[in-house]
């Protein structure tokens, strides 16, 4: 944010810090809408539980991050998101959650060890995988 002010105050040839706040927040709220649209849309259908819904919008997202991975790996600047976890990791860890929420135990547990072999520093899938093994061991 303050490399765009300076930047604001650099083109416009202004000190007005309120303009450039302004200007940064729609810009912000633009790019958060716009760009992770099908990942939002998952989410609010997993807030409702409609996990099967949720399931088809982050594997939407998923795609996206996958087919512009440059987004995803730019995200501080593309989406002003400086989240630790990508879009494409938190799309995986989601679909994995609502196969679980869904009686697809298997499908989990194949998508967390997938997530961690790409993202060996995942905790959620590191946890979830645990806890469903320690389930099954237990069902046995």
């Amino acid at each position: 944010m303050i490399a765009f002010l300076y930047g604001y105050e650099y083109i416009a040839k202004t000190d007005d810090i309120f303009n450039g706040v302004m200007i940064f927040c729609v810009i912000a709220l633009v790019l958060r809408i716009t760009i992770p649209k099908s990942h939002r849309k998952g989410m609010k259908a997993l807030k409702q539980n409609d996990f099967e819904t949720a399931i088809v919008h982050f594997k939407e997202s998923v795609d996206y991050f996958t087919r512009n991975s440059w987004v995803d790996q730019y995200r501080v600047i593309t989406i002003l998101s400086s989240s630790k976890m990508c879009f494409r990791e938190m799309g995986l860890c989601n679909i994995a959650f609502c196969y679980s929420q869904t009686g697809q135990a298997e499908k989990a547990k194949a998508l967390y060890e997938e997530i961690l072999q790409e993202y060996p520093e995942n905790g959620i899938a590191y946890y979830a995988l645990n806890s469903i093994n320690t389930f099954s061991n237990q069902a046995d």
